[in-house]
């Protein structure tokens, strides 16, 4: 579930676990150390690319398809 209901908490909802991503002290982390750093919180990729697109749809980060890194935004 992207959003929680009365059947999934928010910790199992792609908004609660778009929460791992974000990292305090990073400004910018390529795609895969992320990935690397933060898969387990996951259940499969698909959640977690799902969880980079809601954090860019919030405007959370934003993504350099070139250098292929995710850069924070204050």
């Amino acid at each position: 579930m992207i959003i929680p209901n009365k059947f999934s908490s928010l910790d199992e909802s792609i908004l609660g676990k778009a929460s791992h991503l974000l990292l305090d002290d990073v400004t910018e982390i390529t795609v895969s150390d992320l990935m690397e750093m933060r898969v387990g919180k996951f259940n499969d990729v698909g959640e977690f690319i799902l969880a980079l697109d809601v954090l860019y749809v919030l405007e959370k980060i934003e993504l350099d398809i070139n250098k292929r890194v995710v850069r924070y935004v204050g």
